[in-house]
């Protein structure tokens, strides 16, 4: 029995003496105490992790919730926050097959954690004998910490065993540091204890089971959300934004050794149950923030996010490569102001009659700008928890060389280049194409190149730079102002060949490509764009405007989704706004009455089919609202700012029956130059007598 006279000695030393917290999950009308943790220094945006052990966490509660505070002991005080596991969970030592060693939980930070003591992991491990000091929060609350020595008795590859100096009283306690009392350094987790016939045997799992669990982060070091690990989730850990039913029982626990880590008896109210996903057929609508019973308090409206699928089976992770021509035709004005500097470039012309064309007056304004505009627009709305994005740049520039004999491809010098890998970090993709827009356009258009490129990314083939993920959705966007003129140069159907045939090899990978055609060149002759999109079932898009191009792909989805509209049913109103994103994400800000609101959330997929989802609020002025995860804070600024214009020109009404015309239009354009553009492809595939020639093994466009 773990309930002895307590011997420690609590700690009255100032915050930056303080080494452990407690973990609190939010709960209706305050929140409820679970397991206790630490903080160990990492490399990540932080600059640490919190530290704590699994079997001391309930993790459904966790994905219910979404989010743990970790605050000191006595004063309360917040020292982090986290919505997401930096690493791979770890198990309850209780569980079959599982250990001291592997009971662990890493949190990823959303700052760094403040007021509060970061440790340092040890370098070499306990040996027999060696002293130790194990803090950790006394059960009465009255202080922030308290400390115990000990001895080490026995050392084994999956746990240390540690004699302590006096009977303790460990509630609560599981997950506490345990430090070389030479260093300071941390050398283990407090996780069970048991009597012997002299003291009281704590057994701890080493530290370098974490270390190596912090070498691993999930996503590059973005971490995954709580809801991925809930029962049901995909067993790689993989975001599945289907909710779980909690489990009808636990595990029973061996009665030696008995963890000490008990969290403290006395239980809050159940915590808010997050919204789980509803589905009708193969759509699917999530409503991920915040969570159902929640209190907000934003006068300008409530924040909701959430996620919507329109594919068979559960919600999936996308791969998303922006694959981008940079050929020297990309330097002509679209003739609008892309960069918004007050300035329309027109073209520049040489001085050979008016006939050699150098660009555009403004390079700001150019398709290339267009592109990058575009591409940013597309990030602006994804989610990096759920979607990877990287960056590939085609042009090509031919070698000299002897063709010989039937016209064989001269060599080509960088046609194609992986500009950034996939990844959950968009800022790095922001910086790529900031690169891509400096050094300009140059070069002929080598489109299979392009293609190639992008899916040796996806699938982490010989030579790629991304780490790939079997089981992500993989997409490509591909943005072109012209026809290939590349690797055959002046074979126009042998480079459309080409083009094509690394199509059938993206769709054999299970690539899907959405093509754009942008500008009158690329409709001339959309043969190569428009087969690319059909051979893998992806869409094809025109656009006869480039300055149009930032608009057009407003409106890609991969997700499948038509619409989302978010209404207050409490309130038999609209959301203010609702944005809906490529990867079917999507967020909305929502009037509010006084008391307690019902939101419901409805998609529609392309087929028509529809499924809702609804959340009940709590709506108090001023009061604090929930906590807003980091991926998901830039998003409601840009829904904020974008209501506050609405306010301010008076014009609500107005100005949205203008964008929806507009958007009409626009899409009966769209509709127009794509039967235009199909009838060119096939007048241009009779000319050009084009039939797919049997494909040669191991046969590369690059």
């Amino acid at each position: 029995m773990l309930l002895l006279a307590w011997t420690g000695a609590p700690f009255a030393a100032g915050a930056e003496d303080v080494a452990v917290a407690r973990g609190h999950l939010p709960v209706t009308g305050g929140s409820e105490a679970s397991g206790a943790v630490f903080f160990l220094a990492a490399a990540d945006e932080a600059g640490a992790v919190a530290v704590g052990a699994a079997h001391s966490f309930d993790m459904e509660r966790l994905a219910a919730v979404g989010e743990v505070e970790f605050r000191r002991a006595a004063d309360g005080g917040r020292v982090g926050l986290s919505s997401r596991f930096f690493s791979q969970p770890g198990r309850a030592f209780h569980e079959p097959g599982a250990s001291l060693r592997g009971d662990y939980l890493i949190f990823a930070l959303e700052l760094r954690p403040r007021d509060i003591r970061i440790l340092e992991p040890a370098t070499r491990p306990l040996r027999k004998g060696e002293r130790v000091r194990i803090f950790g929060i006394p059960s009465d609350g009255r202080s922030a910490q308290a400390e115990i020595g000990g001895s080490v008795a026995r050392v084994l590859d999956s746990r240390v065993e540690i004699d302590l100096d006096g009977p303790a009283d460990l509630r609560g306690w599981g997950g506490s540091p345990v430090l070389r009392a030479d260093d300071g350094r941390v050398a283990g987790l407090l996780q069970a204890a048991w009597p012997t016939a002299d003291t009281l045997r704590v057994g701890i799992g080493p530290i370098d089971g974490v270390v190596a669990g912090i070498r691993k982060p999930l996503d590059g070091g973005l971490g995954r959300p709580f809801t991925a690990f809930a029962a049901g989730a995909p067993p790689d850990g993989s975001p599945s934004l289907v909710a779980a039913p909690r489990a009808a029982t636990r595990a029973a626990r061996p009665s030696a050794p008995t963890p000490s880590a008990a969290s403290p008896s006395a239980r809050q109210p159940s915590p808010a149950r997050a919204v789980p996903a509803a589905s009708h057929g193969k759509l699917r609508v999530r409503i991920e923030h915040p969570a159902n019973d929640s209190v907000v308090g934003d006068a300008a409206g409530a924040f909701i996010a959430g996620r919507a699928l329109a594919l068979s089976g559960e919600m999936k992770r996308f791969d998303v490569m922006l694959v981008i021509d940079t050929s020297g035709s990309t330097s002509q004005p679209t003739g609008v102001d892309v960069d918004g500097n007050g300035v329309v470039g027109t073209p520049r012309l040489g001085a050979l009659g008016g006939l050699l064309d150098l660009g555009s007056t403004d390079p700001g304004d150019s398709i290339l700008a267009a592109e990058i505009a575009a591409a940013r627009r597309l990030l602006s709305g994804l989610d990096p928890r759920t979607t990877r994005v990287g960056l590939v740049t085609f042009a090509g520039e031919p070698v000299e060389s002897d063709p010989g004999f039937f016209g064989s491809a001269p060599r080509v010098r960088r046609a194609a280049v992986t500009e950034e890998s996939l990844t959950p970090d968009y800022v790095r993709v922001q910086r790529a194409l900031d690169r891509v827009r400096q050094r300009g356009p140059r070069g002929m258009t080598h489109m299979a190149a392009g293609v190639d490129r992008a899916t040796i990314e996806l699938l982490g083939l010989t030579g790629a730079v991304s780490k790939p993920d079997p089981t992500s959705e993989k997409i490509v966007l591909f943005f072109t102002d012209g026809a290939p003129t590349l690797p055959y140069q002046g074979f126009e159907s042998d480079n459309v060949r080409a083009v094509l045939r690394a199509a059938q090899r993206a769709n054999r990978a299970g690539v899907r490509i959405h093509s754009f055609a942008i500008g009158p060149e690329a409709l001339a002759g959309p043969i190569s764009t428009v087969e690319m999109a059909a051979i893998t079932e992806g869409a094809f898009t025109p656009v006869r405007h480039p300055g149009l191009l930032v608009h057009v792909v407003e409106g890609v989805s991969f997700a499948n989704i038509r619409n989302v509209e978010v209404r207050n049913l409490t309130k038999n109103e609209d959301a203010f706004q609702v944005r809906t994103n490529a990867d079917g994400s999507w967020n909305a800000l929502v009037p509010m009455a006084a008391g307690k609101n019902r939101i419901q959330v409805t998609a529609e997929a392309s087929d028509g089919s529809r499924a809702s989802q609804t959340v009940l609020l709590h709506y108090a002025p001023d009061a604090e609202g929930p906590f807003v995860p980091r991926e998901l804070v830039t998003k409601r600024n840009e829904l904020l700012e974008a209501r506050l214009v609405e306010i301010r020109r008076g014009r609500i009404e107005v100005e949205r029956a203008a964008a929806e015309e507009t958007r009409r239009e626009l899409a009966l354009e769209i509709e127009r130059e794509r039967a235009a553009a199909n009838e060119r492809a096939d007048r241009q595939r009779k000319q050009l007598d084009l039939k797919l020639d049997p494909e040669k093994k191991g046969e590369s466009a690059d």
